[in-house]
């Protein structure tokens, strides 16, 4: 009986309502230290993720009262399912948060360049994350970089103008460091497989890029 009842729970799935969220890789340890004071312990201590990029982590959060709360291996287990059935489903419903206007296109201040800009903080923005080759179309095919400075907050800009480049990426610095919930100030970019650390602004100004190519593709 409790086999055909857990069968039937997994094959429900998670719930409808669950998001992805990436956030900084050290979360896992903090949250688990924030809930085991308030008592939590065992599954319920370890939050569900798995590594996304370099210093990220992909987790979950579901609705809580009026807010989210982060998915733990507890869930996990009531739900009867692998972390790879949660993953499908929340990255299928944020999927739907991209479009042509999202991120929508925001200008340089006093300049005609632009980049692209999600800061709704409905749980969508980090929807471009999970479709990297949607998003190089908005760039027309070229490479680009994206940022994720704090919860809510994306951040994408094309590769090749570098003064365009230092701009940005000194934004998104300042971002990480002056908004709530923040992520990183490193930027990443997308080589066709995976998100790749590209470079990250110096406390002090100025663009800290990595040597060689991270953008390169993989071999076929």
């Amino acid at each position: 009986m409790w086999s055909l009842l857990l069968l039937s729970v997994c094959l429900a799935g998670p719930p409808q309502d669950v998001m992805p969220l990436v956030e900084r890789a050290s979360i896992q340890v903090a949250w688990s230290e924030k809930v085991r004071a308030n008592g939590a312990e065992g599954p319920a201590a370890v939050v569900a993720c798995r590594d996304f990029a370099e210093d990220l982590v992909l987790c979950f959060t579901v609705p809580e009262g009026e807010g989210q709360r982060m998915v733990t291996q507890a869930d996990l287990e009531a739900w009867a399912c692998d972390m790879a059935v949660v993953e499908q489903r929340a990255v299928t419903a944020v999927q739907e948060g991209m479009s042509t206007e999202r991120p929508q296109v925001v200008p340089v201040e006093g300049d005609t360049r632009t980049y692209l800009l999600s800061a709704e903080g409905d749980g969508l923005d980090q929807a471009a994350l999970f479709s990297p080759e949607a998003l190089r179309l908005r760039f027309g095919g070229s490479d680009f970089a994206v940022g994720i400075p704090a919860r809510g907050v994306l951040v994408a800009f094309a590769l090749g103008d570098r003064e365009l480049e230092t701009i940005v990426t000194v934004g998104i610095r300042r971002l990480w460091e002056s908004l709530e919930d923040p992520i990183t100030p490193v930027v990443y970019g997308w080589n066709g497989e995976a998100w790749t650390a590209w470079g990250e602004a110096k406390p002090g100004g100025g663009v800290n890029r990595p040597s060689g190519d991270p953008l390169a593709r993989p071999p076929d």
